[in-house]
């Protein structure tokens, strides 16, 4: 009886195990972990990606500003510490295709007109689609991207972002990234099903399901500890910056191999 007890105590410590590997962020650490090991780190994002904070000015006007030190990607630098960096491709209101213009082809954009072309990093975290979904048709990223001429992309979300990672790819070929799926007070669950099909496509590509995983922040409880409006405070911002690193933590951990030349990189 008692060995029988000691292997049921097993079988249940082993599925309560399994079940909480579901969810890489069902524990939030405020350590970076694996996030170490990568010193050089773009951002490519939207509003979410900026920092940005909005707030009242007293004729009762609408104020958004990007204040970038307080984007979760800064917060993860500050964490990480060493001789990290990390650049904010990003500004309030971006969409994929508007991307490629502000910051590829064209770089005119609300941080100092910074070039996603200058500085090669090890990797990217990619998250956008809050925008794109009042603009552009979701797509097929089977079907919308050409692997052989980005420039054949269809005019889809899926085509513009498989271009982005193209792009990226001619100046870095070895980058890691890692794509963004939408949270659920933002987003779409076809534009998060595009974002999914990118780690099918593209090599060195791992999606931080988000939409999956991620906590509602409007609701009650969430909002007043972690918003302003729309969008995150400067609490929300930090508590993302964990999600980040606790969820790419777990991302290299279980594909260490993989990274095993992150150091060669530039």
């Amino acid at each position: 009886m008692k060995k029988l007890i000691i292997s049921l105590s097993a079988i249940i410590f082993l599925a309560i195990s399994a079940k909480a590997q579901e969810n890489p962020i069902a524990t939030i650490s405020q350590q970076p972990g694996w996030c170490t090991i990568i010193h050089r780190w773009g951002f490519i994002g939207d509003s979410l990606c900026s920092g940005e904070h909005e707030y009242k000015r007293a004729d009762g006007t609408t104020v958004w500003d990007d204040i970038y030190e307080y984007s979760w990607g800064q917060r993860m630098i500050a964490a990480i510490g060493g001789n990290a960096v990390g650049y904010n491709f990003s500004q309030g209101g971006e969409t994929a295709k508007g991307w490629i213009d502000h910051f590829w082809d064209y770089p005119m954009n609300r941080n100092a007109d910074i070039r996603a072309k200058s500085p090669p990093c090890q990797a990217y975290i990619i998250a956008l689609g809050c925008n794109d979904i009042r603009t552009f048709k979701a797509g097929d990223a089977k079907k919308d991207i050409n692997l052989e001429d980005y420039t054949k992309n269809a005019d889809t979300f899926a085509g513009y972002y498989g271009g982005i990672i193209q792009r990226v790819k001619e100046l870095q070929p070895g980058a890691h990234f890692f794509v963004v799926t939408l949270p659920q007070m933002y987003g779409d669950k076809e534009f998060s099903a595009q974002v999914r099909t990118m780690a099918e496509i593209f090599d060195k590509t791992y999606v931080i399901d988000f939409e999956k995983y991620a906590p509602d922040f409007k609701a009650p409880g969430n909002r007043e500890k972690y918003m302003l409006m729309g969008h995150l405070n400067a609490a929300g911002y930090q508590y993302v910056a964990w999600m980040f690193m606790t969820y790419i933590n777990w991302i290299i951990e279980n594909n260490l191999p993989a990274f095993t030349d992150i150091a060669l990189l530039n």
